[in-house]
């Protein structure tokens, strides 16, 4: 009978309620910490529980500083990549166009670049095709320059959609 009575008791505790002074916190009577002119030694359980706390913050200080390091790096990297492409680039570079904004067709022409597309502002679009040593390409080379020119074209802009249905913009 006497454990009943010690689990009625701490029922009861559980639903006394407070409002903590300083943070306006409703907590429970039984669990706070009860004392008078000093603040008791931590038990085994407060110790555990602020180790876990200072590993937590811890871990959290890395993965953000981990993070940073990874920032840094992979811009050093593009950097660096960067540097690379510019050595190997006879095509683009000399341009000074972003390699991000061509397309490779081949035919009729070896690319086409949209030239400012990756920084959101497309300001023309660029036809580059390497010089031609044979008789058809050369002619088809004239013909759209020709096309060019005289402006005899027409811009028309298609969209799929996911469903598979393509319409005009």
């Amino acid at each position: 009978m006497e454990n009943n009575q010690l689990i009625k008791y701490f029922s009861l505790q559980r639903q006394i309620f407070g409002i903590c002074p300083n943070t306006k916190e409703i907590f429970r009577l039984s669990d706070c910490n009860i004392y008078l002119k000093k603040k008791p030694e931590p038990d085994w359980l407060q110790k555990v529980e602020s180790a876990q706390n200072r590993i937590d913050l811890a871990s959290e200080r890395l993965v953000e500083k981990e993070s940073g390091i990874r920032e840094k790096a992979r811009e050093k990297g593009r950097k660096e990549a960067d540097k690379k492409v510019k050595k190997i680039d006879k095509i683009f570079n000399p341009l000074k166009l972003n390699p991000d904004d061509s397309k490779v067709i081949f035919h009729p022409v070896d690319y086409i670049v949209f030239n400012g597309k990756k920084d959101g502002a497309m300001k023309n679009i660029i036809l580059i095709d390497g010089k031609k040593t044979n008789k058809n390409d050369k002619q088809l080379q004239r013909s759209i320059d020709k096309v060019i020119e005289k402006e005899n074209y027409e811009w028309v802009t298609l969209k799929v959609e996911e469903d598979g249905k393509i319409t005009e913009e």
